[in-house]
């Protein structure tokens, strides 16, 4: 049995000589998970990280200035634009004259052309009658005409002769005759080279005659042409002085575009450096914007170490300016403010009660309170004081206010119409008895059964608006304890939760930064 015991025991499917199997190095564990995370993976591990959100601040009288200057550098564009839709007016009008003056000069070109041509025509024409002239001219200058022929001189000659011969003269008178026909013999040469030319220019041009009928001719041509060419240059001068007047007009307009395109520049610097300053009053925004964006890459990097030095660095600085900078302290409450008025907050991040006032100021209100105690109003009524002193009181409230004093306005009005309608029901039957006291007593029934009806309906109605009053301050009143009810339910589940994360995170050493302002050991 001891033998049978201290033999060991050996697993496997061979034996001790028995090579192992070839099939069982094959074997893979194909059906069995080769690591437990496969079958059963673990749970995603989400990190946190809290950084303190900046908020941009408009200022309101840095929008005032930056509105302003927009509406400036508006202004100044529109001049601008009106300008040059004035220069572009302008120059098609001067492109419209241009286009008008082109074919007037080219018909001037063409009436200069055909002026010179008249003139050349009629230039030798007059040469010639000028040539049959000059002779003539010529020897009455000299004192003596000369003859147009030799004919009629010979003739002239012959009959200063027979004068002489058969004529009983003085010896002074012979001798004077006997010059002048010496001076006509001394003309012969000329009355030969006249008579020549003048029978070579009928040749060429015809008779004179002929020569100043051409001549005529061509001059009222000439004259025509020349008056169509005054109308011609007429339009010309006029379209000339239009054209002048556009270019001072362009020129007029093109130093004012350049003057308002000066002041739109320094508007538009203006704004520039408005909006420069304003951004350098929310730097803070802008580097908390690019920090925000370097974290969300490190967190795509998935580089937890980093961003978790990042949030504590970030944390910490946060932490050190809120405890010893109160301006710091201002600036975000400042920031945040707006915020959370938007959503109904208060600045410990509670949710704001129905009687307390909002967290931001409308700015818009400041004039129309100016406005409303600047004016002096003599005794004024208690509700109007009421109402200035009592500037911050809640939506709900006011509405609660405006539907009460409507419903007191309504009871007034109705209580004024019954005492009216009473007073003439009453006065009615006084007024017919006074005046006829001998009334039927079957009409005086009839008048009373009246008047006791119209009590009745005026009781019916005070009742019905008694009804209406109670159901609305019912409902106002159900209202409001449902709100109260709310803020209870808020206050029990909400704020424990909120209390127990802060334990949560304080406990584990993480930081936690609530969007809420913090207070310092001091209150502030």
């Amino acid at each position: 049995m001891a033998q049978h015991i201290s033999e060991t025991i050996k697993f496997g499917l061979h034996g001790v000589d028995e090579p192992p199997n070839s099939e069982g190095k094959n074997t893979t564990s194909a059906d069995f998970p080769k690591d437990v995370v496969d079958e059963w993976p673990a749970p995603k591990q989400v990190h946190s990280f809290y950084f303190v959100k900046y908020r941009s601040y408009d200022d309101p009288k840095w929008k005032d200035k930056i509105d302003q200057a927009e509406k400036e550098l508006q202004r100044k564009n529109q001049q601008r634009f009106q300008i040059t839709e004035a220069l572009k007016a302008k120059r098609s009008d001067r492109t419209r004259v241009n286009e008008q003056l082109r074919p007037l000069f080219t018909e001037m070109k063409q009436y200069n052309m055909v002026m010179n041509e008249k003139r050349n025509e009629i230039k030798p024409l007059q040469e010639a009658l000028g040539s049959l002239r000059g002779a003539n001219n010529v020897e009455r200058e000299k004192g003596a005409g000369i003859c147009s022929s030799e004919e009629e001189l010979n003739n002239l000659i012959q009959s200063l002769h027979y004068r002489m011969q058969h004529e009983s003269i003085p010896l002074t008178e012979e001798k004077q005759l006997i010059r002048e026909i010496k001076q006509l013999e001394g003309t012969r040469e000329n009355v030969i080279a006249y008579a020549a030319m003048r029978a070579k220019i009928q040749d060429s041009l015809g008779h004179k005659e002929a020569i100043q009928e051409q001549v005529k001719l061509i001059g009222t041509n000439l004259d025509g042409v020349r008056k169509e060419r005054q109308a011609v240059s007429s339009k010309i001068s006029y379209l000339d002085s239009e054209r002048e007047d556009i270019e001072n007009n362009i020129k007029a307009l093109e130093a004012e575009l350049k003057t308002v395109t000066q002041k739109r520049d320094e508007a538009f610097e203006t704004l520039q450096q408005l909006r420069k300053q304003r951004d350098e009053g929310n730097a803070c925004f802008y580097q908390n914007r690019s920090l925000l964006n370097s974290a969300r890459e490190l967190a795509a990097k998935k580089d937890i170490k980093t961003l978790e030095e990042l949030s504590i660095a970030e944390v910490d600085k946060f932490m050190s300016l809120w405890c010893s900078s109160k301006a710091f302290r201002d600036d975000y409450e400042k920031r945040i403010l707006p915020s959370l008025d938007v959503r109904q907050l208060s600045k410990d991040g509670r949710m704001r009660n129905p009687n307390e006032k909002p967290l931001a100021v409308m700015e818009p209100l400041r004039p129309t309170v100016t406005e409303s105690v600047s004016e002096p109003k003599p005794k004024p009524p208690r509700e109007d004081l009421k109402n200035t002193v009592k500037q911050d009181i809640l939506p709900m409230q006011m509405i609660q206010k405006e539907s009460t004093e409507k419903s007191v306005e309504l009871k007034t009005a109705s209580k004024h119409r019954a005492i009216e309608e009473e007073t003439v029901v009453v006065e009615n039957p006084e007024m017919f008895i006074a005046k006829d006291k001998e009334i039927d007593p079957t009409k005086l029934k009839e008048m009373k059964k009246e008047e006791e009806m119209a009590k009745q309906r005026q009781a019916l109605e005070r009742k019905k608006k008694l009804a209406d009053k109670a159901a609305a301050k019912a409902a106002i009143r159900a209202q409001k304890e449902a709100e109260k009810k709310q803020m209870e339910l808020t206050n029990f589940y909400i704020w424990p939760l909120i209390s127990q994360l802060a334990r949560i995170y304080t406990e584990t050493d993480a930081t936690f930064i609530s969007l809420f302002p913090f207070r310092s050991a001091n209150g502030n």
